[in-house]
């Protein structure tokens, strides 16, 4: 679906028409810039629920630099260390916290890098850079460009059996709008529970950091 097709889509559900008032026309409850906003926060948010955008990247390692700025997975799944000369290391993608339980010591270690940490903005190779690599990574990304009405021909990037399911996240921002004409938290909480009936829930960033298979899963006893 289009752009227009989605916010035609968005407007038949929202009863959303010029109205003749009059005779001119009222305007419409919302603009179509602000539910092409909407529809790309969908996109963004199918992406992150059903993870829907794998993607693999490339980065250079130089030595002896081990910290990177690094957004462009939201979610790391694989991480491939590569030297210029000998074998290749695959890294255990870890939490900040849990490598300093693995290795309290790790930023001030000489061996060669088995870990990796994934921060928010960052990515950091827990071990000493003695030498150049190429760090091959695999995992999930956001979609690269917002929708917008100045290209009415694009088109959401995940696949388009997902797009008509998009409305539902517009549907649920435009009724909780604080506005005295169209807030309606029934309608919102209700659109809300459709775009999640098919996307799923949300996952926050400690229980992506704890469903990391080298996270160990247990309550740790804390003695008084």
């Amino acid at each position: 679906m289009t752009v227009d097709d989605l916010i035609d889509s968005f407007r038949v559900d929202a009863d959303d028409k010029a109205r003749s008032i009059g005779g001119g026309q009222s305007d419409l409850l919302w603009s179509d810039e602000d539910v092409a906003r909407w529809l790309t926060e969908g996109e963004e948010e199918a992406a992150i629920r059903k993870r829907l955008l794998p993607d693999e990247i490339t980065v250079p390692i130089t030595a002896p630099v081990r910290t990177y700025d690094f957004t462009a997975l939201f979610e790391i799944t694989r991480a491939e260390l590569v030297p210029t000369a000998g074998e290749s290391i695959v890294l255990k993608i870890v939490s900040r916290e849990a490598m300093d339980r693995i290795d309290p010591g790790w930023r001030r270690c000489a061996y060669a890098p088995v870990h990796l940490i994934q921060d928010d903005t960052r990515i950091v190779l827990a071990g000493a850079i003695s030498q150049d690599y190429t760090l091959h990574l695999e995992g999930l990304r956001l979609p690269k460009e917002a929708l917008s009405v100045d290209d009415s021909t694009g088109s959401p990037e995940i696949a388009p059996v997902h797009h008509r399911f998009l409305v539902h996240w517009a549907l649920h921002r435009a009724y909780g709008k604080q506005d005295a004409d169209t807030f309606d938290p029934d309608r919102s909480a209700l659109a809300l529970a459709r775009f999640e009936q098919y996307f799923g829930l949300r996952p926050d960033a400690d229980l992506r950091k704890d469903a990391r298979a080298d996270v160990v899963h247990h309550n740790l006893a804390w003695l008084a």
